[in-house]
């Protein structure tokens, strides 16, 4: 599906900006509609988890530390929307809603088409992990995982990770859009992949799509598969990655091993993801 509604996920971290342009990006791209959400917390639905043991004085005073916390993060959501939306050259709209952010988040990506969330940052509190693995699973709509910079272009050189599994082929149809448009696209295969559905029969089907692509194999000497998968995407000079969102279950699972881990803790490129 052509992406023409896209949400953006701004958390008033230090990669909120590179998110919100990465999300311009492909609007641009697909004139599509853009709403930048920021999610505040509730503190008064966390002090149960602080409050016990505590005096009262005490609980006033982790509330009004939180309150404070949560206003900051506001207002730099708020900053680096207005910087990105007076050069963006179209209107980007704000949304702000109070609540768990993985609950709203859930919601509001279930009627658009596309959502862009931060990379997650493994030395942070763990809420963007929390936050992706909603996106993931809980809207059964794709997601684009902005890098920590912004990226000059999105989409013109492709690196679409195959292993012949149920996600990667649900991947693939999520990117057609993107693939159709693109330059180059190279179908990238691990040792390990479904010999039953091989890369070549993947090209010969993006092929009756006009899209244009060449097979081709990832060793991976001594390399983890996700490690390997990045490097051969930068040798080819790609700007965006496409890949399935491995696993049993939930991403905050994933994130513990295998190529999700790789790709989501190291890549600098967008990652373009579906389950």
């Amino acid at each position: 599906m052509t992406p023409k509604s896209i949400l953006a996920l701004i958390d008033g971290s230090a990669l909120s900006e590179a998110t919100l342009d990465t999300a311009v990006s492909v609007a641009k791209s697909f004139g599509a509609r853009l709403e930048a959400l920021h999610v505040r917390a509730d503190p008064a639905t966390l002090v149960p988890i602080v409050g016990e043991g505590m005096s009262g004085a005490m609980v006033e005073q982790v509330m009004d530390a939180m309150a404070k916390s949560v206003e900051s993060r506001a207002q730099r959501a708020r900053a680096a929307y207005d910087r990105v939306a007076a050069k963006a050259g179209f209107p980007i709209v704000w949304r702000q809603e109070t609540g768990p952010e993985p609950v709203v988040l859930a919601a509001a990506g279930r009627l658009v088409d596309l959502s862009v969330l931060p990379r997650p940052d493994a030395a942070a509190d763990g809420q963007m992990a929390a936050s992706l693995d909603s996106a993931l699973f809980d809207t059964g709509r794709p997601v684009l995982v902005a890098p920590p910079t912004s990226p000059a272009s999105i989409g013109k050189r492709v690196a679409l990770a195959w292993n012949g599994s149920a996600q990667a082929s649900r991947v693939v149809s999520a990117a057609l859009p993107y693939l159709e448009k693109a330059e180059m696209v190279a179908v990238l295969t691990a040792p390990g992949f479904d010999k039953r559905a091989p890369a070549e029969a993947l090209v010969a089907y993006l092929a009756r799509h006009n899209v244009k692509a060449t097979a081709q194999s990832v060793e991976l000497h001594g390399k983890s598969v996700g490690q390997a998968l990045l490097e051969q995407a930068q040798q080819l000079n790609c700007d965006l990655l496409v890949m399935g969102a491995y696993g049993h279950s939930r991403l905050r699972e994933m994130i513990l091993g295998g190529a999700t881990r790789e790709v989501l803790s190291h890549s600098t490129l967008p990652v373009l993801m579906a389950h």
